[in-house]
Order: C-alpha cells, then structure tokens, then sequence
C-alpha cells in the first residue's frame, strides 16, 4: 500500500505546483496585457536627450575648434540625412597643415529616438570614393568636470578614400561623452549604460574627417595630424554639444 500511495501523493503535489504556476501566470497576464495594447511598457518611456537643441544647431552651425579657422561651412544632404560640412585650415602657418583645407562632415542626432546606423556606407556612397589601407587609431577624451575624472578613450576607423581626381586620410568615429568609436554596438552600450547608471541618454554624433593627402598617398604620413585634429574634435563637441 505504502508503494501504490506515493506516487498518487507525488502526482498530486505536481499537480498543485502547476496550478500555482498556471495562476501566477494567469495574473502576469491579466497585468501585461492593458500594457500591450496602451503602450504603457516601462522601457518604452525612454528619457529624452538633454542635447537636442544644441545638436540641432551643430548641424546648422558647425563647430567651432581652437586653433582651426572655418572657410565655409552649410548643411547638406547625405544618404537622406542633413550633415553640417565644414572646410576648415590651420592657424598655426607652422602647423603640418598650414594652408591646406580639410574637411569636417558632422551628422548629429537630431531627436530622442535616433540612432546611429549606416553613415559611413552614407559618406562612402556620396563620396564614390574606394575605401583601402584600413587600420584603428587611438587618442583621450577630455577630462571630466572633476580634477579626479579620468579621460575617456575614442577608437577611431583611419582610411584612405580616392578616387580618380582626389585622395583624403579619412577619420571616422561616432562621438558620445567619454567615449568614441565608429562601431554602432559600443554606442548602444554606451547608452544602456547612461540610462541605468545617470537616467539619461547618450547623445552621439557621426564624425567624419577628410584630409587631402597626394593621389594615392600613404595616410601614416598624415596620421599624427588626424590624432590631434580628432582629439580637439571630441574635446569641441564634448565641450558644446555634447555637454
């Protein structure tokens, strides 16, 4: 008898488990559901950018960069979205760049829900340049407000564009505070972070940098240029937008 009865007793205690399991279910549901259908989700309420006014105006403004002097800069259209474009030369005549414009091509977020996706295949395709010698390059952010805050580090993708007539060293990076890289996925992270952490976003903007080099020329010639324009760029936005 002994024997016969513990299973029945087992098969009953499963049974109530799964009742309960069903039930706990059940009000889950009853819960989830009025959510679904009102959008009342709580990740869908994501905080707003603080910076999308003074983004917005980058845009239309471009950016100001100690000791680089802005010969012309508007807003054009690239890949569908609006880039400030900047040609930008040197004040100091002793500088590797004395007298030679580069380019500064900024594409900002411009409201809450954007996202950083295809602006390098965006570049490239206005552009009709062909992309070679790939490599990554390294430079610090900026400090932060306190004197014990340490810089950030941005990765940055360093190539060469050309075509026919014209050969640029390209720098390339999406911008946030603290932090840089031309990868879309370490900008995602970036933000869950800030939201979890600071229970804010983090704003980005697309930063490309073209410095004509002679046709078909080696960029690591011009590399040590591109590192310190790239770091007052960050510093700049970090400074302005991006605050």
């Amino acid at each position: 008898m002994t024997m016969l009865s513990q299973p029945a007793n087992s098969r009953r205690t499963q049974l109530i488990k799964l009742l309960i399991v069903l039930f706990i279910l059940a009000i889950a549901a009853a819960s989830a559901v009025p959510n679904y259908f009102t959008n009342g989700w709580p990740w869908v309420n994501l905080p707003e950018v603080e910076q999308i006014g003074e983004l917005r105006a980058m845009r239309d403004e471009g950016l100001t960069i100690p000791g680089w002097t802005t010969l012309s800069q508007d807003s054009r259209q690239i890949g569908g979205k609006q880039w400030s474009v900047q040609s930008l030369v040197a004040d100091d005549t002793n500088s590797a760049a004395s007298g030679t414009p580069v380019f500064l091509l900024l594409r900002p977020q411009t409201w809450h829900t954007d996202q950083p996706q295809v602006e390098w295949m965006d570049i490239r395709g206005v552009q009709q340049w062909t992309a070679d010698s790939h490599r990554r390059i390294h430079f610090p952010t900026p400090p932060g407000d306190s004197a014990a805050a340490s810089s950030g580090q941005v990765e940055a993708q360093f190539l060469r564009g050309w075509t026919p007539q014209q050969t640029y060293a390209v720098l390339q990076w999406y911008a946030w505070p603290g932090g840089g890289s031309p990868s879309t996925s370490r900008w995602f992270w970036a933000d869950q972070v800030a939201q979890w952490r600071d229970r804010h976003r983090a704003p980005w903007v697309a930063v490309s940098l073209l410095v004509p080099i002679e046709p078909l020329g080696k960029i690591e010639q011009t590399r040590p240029l591109a590192e310190q324009l790239g770091q007052a760029i960050q510093t700049a936005l970090e400074a302005d937008a991006l605050n």
